[in-house]
This record gives C-alpha cells, structure tokens and sequence, in this order.
C-alpha cells in the first residue's frame, strides 16, 4: 500500500515504502559526509524520545554508504578492544 508522506523541508512529496528512517546521528553524519549522499536525503523528521530522525531514499547508492558505515562501525568496535 502506497502511503505518500509530505517533506516541509524540501518542499515534496515522497512514498513511505521508498525511504528509510535513520535516528543514529553519527551514521547520519558519515552519509552526509559522502559524496554519494547528493541527492539521497529526502526529509528530515521529528522522532521520538527528541531524536531527529533522517529519511533517505532507497537506492545503490544508500546501499554503498550502508556498506561504508558497517566498516568503520566494525573500526570502531575493534580500537575499543
């Protein structure tokens, strides 16, 4: 089921099945980080317990920094040990 969500930021509409809701500021800094990010970020939102959640589009690109994200996250895991 198609549900429409409506960015004030932006000024656009977006389906809810196309994006994914990201709360984690530091993985929300690496994407932004990234020069794969251009274009990818589609709102930014109210969440709960005051955290500011980033909605992203679904893409190949989404996918890249997911991937980049996963290895530094297992860097940091491996310093603290």
């Amino acid at each position: 089921m198609e549900i429409k969500e409506y960015s004030d930021i932006f000024n656009w509409e977006y389906d809810t099945e196309d994006v994914i809701y990201i709360p984690n500021m530091t993985q929300n800094y690496v994407y932004l980080d990234s020069f794969l990010s251009k274009g990818q970020l589609v709102d930014v939102i109210p969440g709960q317990n005051k955290r500011v959640v980033f909605v992203w589009k679904r893409s190949k690109e989404l996918n890249e920094l997911y991937k980049i994200w996963c290895s530094k996250s297992k860097g940091d895991n491996n310093e603290k040990n």
